[in-house]
């Protein structure tokens, strides 16, 4: 590592010397600030918890790019020698390396771990990312805190595409009114008011524009030109307002002084305050979590290198290595966490997200090391390498173009679960219509024979097996009509109110079929809510619509008043049939059926859920609605007898076909070929 250290640092200039435009003085703080950073956003993308407000890191990077990039163009226009041809080119030896590579790698991993569908919309990121768009394409698809962004590799590539941006504006602003004579002051300061104002209305009203747009983030760069600005045309105020509390004038060249000193330490602390999330929850959070964090790198790049935090912080060897690294480790850090999370199909354990993240620090000390020193560095000229630099990322654009011709194909067997992976709802067909009467979905017309299914989700999958049923029946007129209650939940059916009303006064309504979710219903701690759809979590599960635990009287009072129902059911002489639980589980569902890696292509992976096991999940709500089923005189149905074989619930058909459309719900295709335990009540009269 010291011999890394060591190599690295001996390369640390930030600009070939024989370039255009003017050199920067190196300063190590200013790197050991970009560790600071980088450092905050990886341990944030780590592990939330460990800093709340590590994302701010990025808002640190906006500052410093805006005082290293203004000293560049002011110094140059202050020159008369401010080229953009070498300001372009020297931002395409610096940005391109790293992230044509990170993009390809994201290319060939992704053409192995994703689904041809998720391919093609990587291939609409590597787009963005080429034309540093990323920002907008995010902002039009969701949040960057919204759960999905775990599942997009490039999504980090958003805070790139507003540097782009600023570097593609700004310098040609700034050219523009120097040409005119005007004070480059005045049109900092109104870009920063303009953009500060725009911020401020966004991040109430419109908090993703706030946060993707770059009319609401220029203002943080700003901060950093205005520093620039101030640094080369008034040093001595600057020096001055540092020199503050110094005993002696003449001392003005030794030393630390009071005001660097403050200045230093008031910047961390503001920093530290916000990267800790101490603000979160209190009022303006927002607003004081970037405003804190512009605040306190502003301070920390104006105490100046010999400020006390900056010197022995800052300046440390080991914080000045991280800071040399601090872009391809941005750029490695991302994709490999959200490849990991995406080939686990849940949020990895720490311990595997620790490996990605060290894996990342690897892969950026090799970046820098051995692609954009070289590059930068080498002794291929820089125009050619320059040229080579943006042909590899037109590469990359063509390669996302084409991602839906490119995409991976995969044999019939592999192809049948990816089409049931995002399963969006079962179809409607055309027997469906609104019984006029209930107001309920219904299938068949036949007044004198109804049958009602009354419960939740589990209840309407059976349309699917009903309504198959019809389309087979000749005559149709034979056909009972079905009428289908989504109540949610039967243990909260009042007897009085409607539909359960007209259904007891309803002399036609011959048998009430209950099924619903029993163990979730009674919020079972059995059900891997992180598996099971549908929310707002990863991949669309349950994520923070998790339900709460009901305690055992609400229990107790659910089966009671299901009980009361099925009472009030047969006193009118009607059948009623209860069909229990169906296998659930996160071994059953499309997702858990397929085996993606780094390195090989998806594969079909076996998953057996033995019958036992699954009866035992389903308890104790499965005996207990099945003891009132008994005590009432109801029918039970158990689809375990007929989904199960032998010991074993298998998860695909004997033609590889899934039997299940998630973690708990039926798929398509079983329900209109393979669940026979209703044939009875729809094929002939319902039994008296």
């Amino acid at each position: 590592m010291v011999a890394v250290l060591d190599r690295v640092q001996s390369n640390r200039s930030p600009q070939p010397a024989h370039d255009g435009n003017p050199r920067l003085d190196y300063r190590p703080d200013i790197d050991g600030l970009r560790a600071v950073a980088i450092l905050s956003v990886v341990a944030f993308h780590l592990s939330p918890d460990v800093l709340r407000g590590g994302f701010l890191g990025v808002d640190v990077f906006f500052v410093i790019s805006g005082f290293l990039i203004s000293t560049i163009i002011f110094k140059g226009l202050a020159n008369d020698g401010f080229s953009f041809t070498d300001f372009y080119a020297h931002r395409i030896r610096r940005i391109f390396p790293g992230l044509v590579l990170v993009i390809a790698f994201c290319l060939f991993v992704g053409w192995h771990a994703l689904l041809p569908t998720e391919f093609v919309l990587l291939g609409k990121h590597v787009i963005a990312s080429t034309l540093f768009t990323e920002n907008f394409r995010l902002w039009r698809e969701a949040g960057y805190f919204d759960i999905s962004t775990s599942l997009k590799p490039l999504m980090h590539l958003w805070s790139l595409a507003i540097e782009e941006q600023f570097y593609l504006v700004f310098p040609l602003i700034l050219w523009v009114g120097w040409r005119l004579r005007l004070n480059l002051f005045a049109i900092v300061a109104t870009i920063f008011a303009a953009s500060f104002a725009f911020y401020l209305h966004d991040v109430d009203h419109q908090p993703i524009a706030a946060f993707f747009s770059p009319k609401s983030r220029f203002w943080e760069l700003m901060v950093g030109a205005i520093l620039a600005y101030a640094a080369l045309h008034y040093p001595d105020r600057l020096q001055a307002v540092r020199n503050i509390g110094r005993r002696h004038r003449g001392d003005a060249g030794t030393g630390t002084a009071p005001g660097e000193t403050a200045a230093s330490l008031l910047g961390l602390a503001l920093l530290a305050v916000v990267i800790g999330g101490l603000n979160l929850g209190r009022p303006f959070a927002n607003l004081m979590g970037e405003g804190f964090a512009v605040l306190g790198s502003a301070l920390l790049i104006f105490a100046g290198p010999t400020a006390l935090v900056n010197r022995l912080l800052l300046s440390n060897g080991i914080a000045v290595f991280v800071g040399l690294i601090s872009y391809p480790l941005y750029l490695w850090h991302w994709p490999l966490l959200s490849f990991l999370t995406i080939i686990d199909g849940t949020y990895p354990p720490l311990y595997q997200r620790a490996i990605a993240v060290a894996a990342s620090f690897v892969l950026a000390t090799l970046t820098y090391r051995f692609v954009e020193l070289r590059i930068r560095r080498g002794k291929v000229h820089h125009r050619q390498s320059t040229i080579g630099l943006a042909a590899g990322m037109l590469s990359m654009l063509v390669l996302g173009i084409f991602s839906r011709y490119i995409a991976p194909r995969y044999d019939r067997e592999v192809q049948q679960i990816m089409q049931a992976w995002d399963f969006a709802g079962y179809p409607f067909a055309d027997s469906d219509y609104v019984d006029d009467n209930y107001q309920l979905p219904a299938v068949g017309f036949n007044r004198n024979n109804k049958i009602v299914f009354v419960g939740d989700s589990h209840t309407m999958q059976y349309r699917q097996t009903v309504e198959a049923a019809f389309q087979r029946q000749n005559p149709k007129a034979e056909f009972p009509q079905v009428i289908f209650w989504e109540s949610t939940n039967s243990g909260v059916i009042e007897p009085d109110e409607p539909p359960f009303k007209t259904i007891l006064s309803d002399n036609a309504v011959e048998a009430v079929v209950f099924s619903e979710f029993w163990a979730l219903q009674r919020t079972s701690p059995k059900i891997n809510y992180s598996s099971r759809c549908c929310g707002d979590g990863l991949m669309r599960t349950m994520g923070s619509n998790i339900p709460p635990p009901l305690s055992q009287d609400r229990i107790d009072q659910i089966n009671e008043n299901f009980k009361n129902a099925v009472g009030a059911l047969k006193r009118t002489g009607k059948e009623v049939y209860v069909i229990l639980d169906n296998p659930f589980g996160e071994e059953l569902a499309p997702r858990s059926l397929l085996d993606r890696g780094f390195f090989h292509k998806i594969r079909i992976k076996s998953v057996t859920l033995s019958k036992a096991e699954a009866i035992e999940r389903t308890e104790p709500a499965r005996s207990a609605v099945a003891k009132i089923a008994t005590e009432m005189g109801a029918h039970i149905i158990d689809p375990m007898e007929f989904l199960c074989e032998q010991n074993t619930c298998r998860a695909l058909t004997a033609d590889g076909l899934p039997r299940y459309r998630d973690y708990d719900h039926l798929s398509q295709y079983t329900l209109t070929h393979e669940v026979h335990y209703l044939d009875f009540l729809l094929r002939q009269p319902v039994p008296e």
